[in-house]
């Protein structure tokens, strides 16, 4: 599959002027922290998709509840068979919960990556 090449949600283009597009486990990690970055409801063509930011934001976070909510964002993916590691770490100068992942794709590929979530 391919997708346009976002950075900070805007595309991305080449020095020539044209989009840049990207494919293979740079995509599937792209649409696993744009899954990760959505609230549930948000988007209103898919409400379904993303994750409850209420249970990462506020007091008394259940770091089990958030692990769990992590993992079943990155498998409403159907590439994604595997969630083989979250860990979390709250950054509370910042107001964020910073999310490292590793999933494992239906290819075999293992893919990586930070999210953010928080007090944009």
């Amino acid at each position: 599959m391919q997708s346009f090449k976002l950075e900070d949600g805007d595309l991305v283009f080449d020095s020539t002027g044209d989009l840049v597009m990207i494919e293979g486990e740079l995509e599937l990690a792209q649409c696993a922290e744009i899954a990760l970055g959505t609230n549930t409801g948000e988007w209103f063509l898919n409400p379904g998709i993303g994750i409850d930011f209420g249970l990462f934001l506020g007091k008394n976070l259940n770091q089990e509840q958030m692990r769990d909510e992590i993992a079943r964002g990155l498998l409403q993916d159907n590439r994604i068979v595997r969630v083989d590691e979250v860990i979390l770490k709250q950054d509370k100068a910042e107001r964020v919960q910073e999310i490292t992942f590793k999933a494992t794709a239906n290819t075999g590929e293992v893919i990586q990556k930070e999210v953010k979530i928080g007090a944009d």
